[in-house]
């Protein structure tokens, strides 16, 4: 997940609406309906009602992995399970959203941390109105939101670079990272790689922005290459960073020459990873973030655990604070297991 950077692009804008969700939906009735789109999915057997907040509902990585899961779990456990918040990159709209669902005291919701400061206010106040919160996919830590659950992305930079160093065998010269490089994240991503591709010896160059979009990725990358030719290796933290710079090294005629390895295993991360253009593609587990989430959420208000003689009255919970959904390396040796075509 990205939150806006100065610029206000993301890794998001460069996607699609991947148009109408899937599954059975019924409209909520949230106020400014061009703004906000809400959808019910999944039987029930409960009236407790669990909310999935995001902004951008409909992009394609939310629709493939996130949503599909949610309606599983909701399944699972016979509870309603529900999607809200705005169509774009709209932040004010997801804040509202959170706001409209607070409103109708659900049983939990889920938050995705697009601002981690915008956000807090509306966590706060759900929180305080009895609303459990969790963060999943991008957290908002200084909120009172009881939970994070998603990616590690100190140990998703460590992946990439076990992948890269693997591949070199050996080999030493300098290796270019690209990202959004002003996002939280992204620095962890950056410090976990640099903690083990430098003890292996590896040079590596100052981060470069690419905007979370694959043709500003395939320019910058394409300068990278041509002003270092002692360059080995080259690895992306954004979701548009490896299909970018997969076709500048694809252009260049470096394919098999520079290592390199990247953050998500969509198709088009897949495809290249096929070809041999990219060494390595680390995926997400992103179904658990949502499964999880509901999951934690119901056990907020259904566990039997017990720490204190008053644990509302203490402030304590009985789930984990920190769930770390971790990841998946994807070689040109296991791709075939994750194609679904």
């Amino acid at each position: 997940m990205k939150t806006r950077t100065k610029t206000g692009v993301t890794r998001r804008d460069a996607l699609r609406s991947a148009g109408v969700l899937a599954g059975a939906a019924v409209f909520t009735g949230l106020t400014s309906p061009a703004k906000i789109a809400a959808e019910t999915t999944g039987k029930s057997g409960s009236d407790e009602e669990y909310v999935w907040l995001s902004a951008n509902v409909n992009l394609p990585l939310f629709v493939a992995h996130d949503q599909p899961a949610l309606r599983l779990v909701g399944q699972e456990l016979g509870v309603k399970v529900t999607i809200a918040g705005p169509n774009s990159v709209d932040i004010r709209g997801l804040v509202e959203a959170v706001e409209q669902t607070t409103a109708r005291k659900p049983a939990g919701m889920m938050v995705v941390g697009w601002d981690p400061s915008a956000l807090i206010p509306a966590i706060n106040s759900a929180i305080e109105t009895g609303v459990p919160v969790v963060c999943v996919d991008a957290d908002v830590p200084k909120s009172k939101r009881y939970a994070f659950i998603g990616t590690d992305w100190f140990d998703l930079g460590v992946r990439q670079a076990e992948a890269m160093v693997k591949a070199l065998n050996g080999k030493k010269g300098k290796v270019a990272l690209l990202g959004l490089i002003e996002q939280t994240i992204d620095q962890q991503a950056f410090a976990g790689f640099r903690s083990v591709a430098q003890k292996a010896g590896l040079t590596c160059m100052d981060p470069q922005e690419d905007k979370g979009n694959q043709a500003e990725a395939a320019r910058v990358a394409a300068a990278v290459i041509q002003g270092n030719p002692d360059l080995v290796g080259m690895a992306g933290f954004d979701s548009e960073s490896g299909p970018g710079f997969g076709q500048a090294i694809k252009e260049a005629g470096k394919a098999g020459q520079i290592v390199a390895t990247c953050v998500d295993a969509e198709a088009q991360h897949l495809r290249l990873v096929k070809e041999g253009v990219l060494t390595a593609a680390v995926g997400q587990k992103r179904e658990l973030f949502t499964y999880v989430g509901v999951k934690a959420l119901y056990e907020l208000r259904h566990s039997k655990l017990s720490f204190t003689k008053d644990d509302k009255a203490a402030g304590v919970v009985p789930i984990p604070v920190n769930y770390n959904t971790g990841t998946y390396t994807v070689t040109k040796e296991t791709v075939d297991l994750f194609l679904r075509t």
